[in-house]
């Protein structure tokens, strides 16, 4: 029986496929003619370095590769310039969601507990006070809200119990009457406003940029999801916690967003209006980027440079070496383990279905196929 290992040591790969992983590969790109990587990076870096935090909307059709554009984008910018990326998979939510599902299950999810306690708890330390008194104006003077300034002023000299119901107020968790009065509040977070909510995660990027000097880069993906959402009430949530997020005025969090959409009306509908709505035209129409198709006259390209990524070119040289008198069609290095005749014919099976995922699983599936056939090269008789 075949397995993974083998077919990586057949064909000399440096993973079992050729289907990329937008985490881990998020410092590779295939160069594509519709999408310029520099441009879109430079105006980024023009937002931070002008302390004005980035808000940019891509979007594209399924597969298309958004999610890998934005991690290759973040990656190149944490390089660049002093940012704090987190990314944040959309979670599944059911039609009568609420923003606090988002702010709960993904945002804070992603933040982590252990980020956002210690992140508040070196807030503490750097005031350089123990007086409670002084240490909440000063915190207060900081965030600009009374309210999660005391709950904040709470963690001064707090043990474990208390961290843990800092951390379930203010990730929207409900809280007993107990632990409020302990955090001197009177409401939990998860009663409270979707602008609320979008405020503390304000506060949060105010107070990063204050203890590490980085932008907090919120990187909101797979929001499609968010299409199931019938609720009237629901969608007004979101939209008026996006409202605050995206607004222009709003200087302490950058926010890139990910959704897949044929077009604008397409979207889910808490960007009713499209370009022209109350989220996206906040957004403005010029940073939002649509993450296209392959174009025909960049699939050559694209395949080529999944193949330089994934394949030795020691062992492709070998290859070519040892099978070039053993096969009908043409071996090349640089296509190894496919001839160039495979090639072709794997271009005609697309038939206009031209995106990342769609090719990089056709290439996965021959390997697999000339693999259990113990086929060393990947020829056109085997592209169905």
């Amino acid at each position: 029986m075949a397995d993974n290992t083998g077919i990586a040591q057949w064909f000399g790969l440096n993973r079992p496929n050729f289907i990329l992983d937008p985490l881990k590969d998020a410092s590779f790109y295939a160069p594509r003619s519709k999408i310029n990587i520099s441009a879109i990076v430079e105006g980024l870096q023009v937002n931070l370095v002008t302390e004005r935090p980035p808000k940019r909307f891509f979007w594209g059709v399924y597969g298309g590769g958004k999610t890998h554009t934005i991690l290759h984008i973040s990656n190149q910018l944490q390089s660049m310039l002093d940012i704090y990326p987190v990314y944040i998979e959309c979670p599944s939510v059911p039609k009568k969601s609420t923003f606090l599902d988002l702010y709960h299950d993904g945002i804070m999810a992603s933040l982590g507990q252990d980020y956002v306690v210690e992140l508040f708890k070196n807030l503490i330390d750097s005031m350089g006070t123990v007086r409670f008194e002084e240490l909440f104006s000063e915190v207060k003077n900081l965030l600009g809200d009374e309210e999660l300034s005391r709950a904040v002023t709470s963690l001064l000299g707090a043990r474990s119990e208390k961290e843990l119901a800092f951390w379930r107020y203010i990730s929207g968790v409900s809280v007993s009457q107990r632990d409020l009065a302990e955090l001197n509040q009177t409401q939990a977070l998860v009663d409270s406003t979707p602008s609320r909510l979008a405020t503390v995660l304000i506060i949060i990027g105010k107070v990063v940029k204050k203890i590490y000097n980085k932008t907090l880069t919120l990187i909101i993906d797979e929001i499609d999801r968010l299409k199931v959402i019938s609720d009237d009430y629901g969608i007004s949530t979101y939209e008026e916690a996006f409202r605050r997020l995206v607004d222009d005025n709003q200087k302490d969090v950058a926010i890139l967003m990910s959704c897949s959409a044929v077009n604008f009306r397409a979207l889910p509908d808490i960007f009713g209006g499209g370009e022209f709505g109350p989220v996206l035209s906040r957004i403005g129409t010029q940073n939002l980027l649509e993450i296209p198709e392959i174009s025909p006259e960049d699939v050559d390209i694209f395949i080529n440079a999944i193949i330089r990524k994934t394949v030795s070119k020691e062992v492709a040289e070998e290859r070519v070496e040892e099978l070039k008198t053993q096969i009908d069609e043409e071996l090349k290095v640089d296509l190894y383990p496919f001839t160039t005749e495979a090639i072709e014919a794997l271009k005609g099976t697309l038939r206009g279905i031209m995106t990342p995922r769609e090719i990089t699983q056709r290439m996965t599936d021959a390997a697999g196929k000339a693999y259990l056939m113990k086929k060393r090269a990947i020829s056109s008789d085997i592209i169905t």
